[in-house]
């Protein structure tokens, strides 16, 4: 009798586990192809959540929920249902064995896919494993998800005319001989091609149904156009009220509009520089300033410094350029032996405060990195611009006339 039962019982467990792998309550899987070049990485897919519109920008160990080996034929699945949480916002990725969980943002090289799940989500895909979202192909996924591919897809298109542009602005950048009128030229095409794109992406995020998915849209294509922002305010509020995302955007339209907004004189402060001595912003009137807010913890600012703004330093150096970077460090010799072995050799600044410095309450700065790009007369003109739109942005400003 009791082996009966216990048959009886061994059943009912196959039966109920057979049941929601039979409904498909949720799942990700897919097929990387992976060639001999791509030895630089790791042989696993992390499914990391974005707890907030902020996450979308950053990486860290903390967001990451499950993770999957890729088999000898490429293959992997997420099928830990219990990690999922409705109308969430999740990235698919893969890391380099050498930088941690950084992303590779801009460009045709992102290590990343952002999908949209819920308990009942199935997601398939294809793609490649050194070029993650360039090569990423949707097998089998809802409306949805497919909108925000196509969101990415436009992306993808408008990096793929800008890179050869940018490759070549580089090389002119080294010869000495070349026309600055050549590379104002080249500027200006880059500058036509993100309005195209930009004119292009409104309308899809107009007309995505998808409340989340038009909010994560314009995330990735950031309009400081007011009365838009409003607008597409009232609409997440309305059709998604309950949405952590919709309260967040609204919290940032909020600031970006009210709160040192595009314009507005940029706050002074006076911080000790890593030497003691008491440095403003004052100081540097007269010139661009770049006002970098960054900590030794925080991987994308260091990975940022090394990549973006420390480049930018070398190539606008002499030309009413600087950079100033305000760390949110507590400890002095931590702070210090990022300096030494990042070696930023631009103002680097620090009163060993954190978030609770004067400098970090005037900006408004809660969680790191932020930027803000301030011109000569002393007024804010950009704010937090990241990567390729940093780069870009501050080109323009310093572009020969």
């Amino acid at each position: 009798m009791r082996v009966l039962l216990c048959i009886l019982w061994l059943l009912i467990l196959a039966c109920t586990a057979y049941s929601k792998e039979a409904a498909g309550s949720y799942f990700v899987k897919g097929k990387i192809v992976i060639t001999a070049s791509d030895s630089g990485w790791r042989r696993t897919v992390y499914l990391a959540k974005m707890a907030s519109l902020d996450d979308l920008f950053r990486s860290s160990p903390q967001f990451i929920v499950d993770s999957a080996r890729i088999n000898k034929d490429g293959s992997f699945i997420f099928n830990k249902a219990s990690v999922i949480e409705n109308n969430t916002l999740y990235r698919v990725e893969v890391h380099p064995k050498k930088g941690g969980t950084a992303l590779i943002m801009g460009g045709t090289h992102e290590n990343f896919a952002v999908v949209l799940l819920s308990n009942h989500s199935q997601v398939v895909f294809e793609t490649e494993l050194a070029r993650f979202n360039y090569a990423f192909k949707l097998k089998k996924g809802d409306e949805t998800n497919r909108s925000i591919r196509r969101v990415f897809d436009m992306r993808r298109k408008t990096n793929e005319s800008i890179e050869p542009i940018e490759a070549r602005m580089r090389r002119l950048d080294r010869d000495p001989a070349a026309s600055p009128d050549t590379l104002k030229l080249l500027r200006k095409k880059i500058g036509e091609l993100i309005a195209v794109q930009n004119k292009k992406m409104k309308t899809v995020i107009d007309t995505i149904a998808n409340p989340l998915a038009s909010l994560l849209a314009f995330m990735y294509n950031y309009s400081s156009d007011s009365a838009y922002c409003l607008a597409l305010n009232n609409r997440y509020q309305k059709e998604i009220p309950e949405s952590i995302y919709a309260s967040q955007f609204s919290d940032m339209i909020y600031d970006e509009l009210y709160t040192l907004p595009i314009g507005s004189k940029a706050p002074e402060f006076a911080l000790p520089d890593k030497n003691g001595k008491m440095t403003s912003l004052s100081d540097f009137s007269g010139n661009y300033v770049l006002l970098d807010f960054w900590a030794s913890w925080c991987h994308p600012c260091r990975k940022e410094n090394q990549e973006i703004v420390k480049p930018l330093t070398k190539k606008y150096a002499g030309k009413k350029f600087e950079v100033i970077s305000i760390s949110m460090d507590t400890k002095d010799d931590i702070w210090h032996k990022a300096l030494e072995t990042d070696q930023l050799d631009w103002t680097e600044l620090c009163d060993l405060k954190g978030i609770a410095s004067d400098a970090a309450k005037q900006y408004k700065v809660t969680d790191v990195p932020v930027t803000y790009v301030i011109d000569p007369a002393g007024n804010i003109i950009a704010k937090n611009l990241h990567n390729t739109e940093l780069e870009r942005f501050i080109a323009r400003k310093l572009e020969v006339k």
